[in-house]
């Protein structure tokens, strides 16, 4: 089921959108790279990730540069 479908179809030029509608230009036979189910709603993208935002987790800096003084006081 990693590639989306389900256990249990059978993958075949015959259910295929782009079969069905005329629209394959595959002269192999058996289903190819370019499947996609027919279904009554027609072609559709497949779902994408969710996009999720992290919380901000550290509230001071790790590290920035020293201020001018810090410097002064540094190359002495």
């Amino acid at each position: 089921m990693a590639n989306g479908r389900g256990a249990g179809s059978k993958v075949s030029c015959e259910s295929c959108f782009f079969a069905q509608n005329g629209l394959c230009a595959v002269t192999q036979t058996g289903p190819c790279a370019t499947y996609r189910p027919n279904r009554p709603e027609g072609l559709r993208p497949p779902p994408q990730l969710r996009l999720s935002f992290r919380q901000e987790r550290r509230t001071q800096l790790v590290w920035a540069f020293p201020s001018a003084a810090e410097q002064v006081a540094l190359h002495r």
